[in-house]
């Protein structure tokens, strides 16, 4: 799985044509997000107080 940010779908487009000469891929799946939905990856592993 990537994780591919790009300024573009015309930055995608190009990255996807790169990425599918230099690797025989089967089959790839794309979803987009408009805007930013979450600004952080990590978890917080303390228990929520009550």
């Amino acid at each position: 799985m990537l994780r591919v940010v790009v300024p573009d779908m015309n930055a995608y487009d190009a990255f996807y044509k790169r990425l599918i000469t230099a690797i025989p891929l089967k089959n790839v799946t794309s979803r987009f997000a408009m805007q930013r939905v979450k600004f952080t990856t990590a978890y917080s592993l303390t228990a929520p107080a009550r």
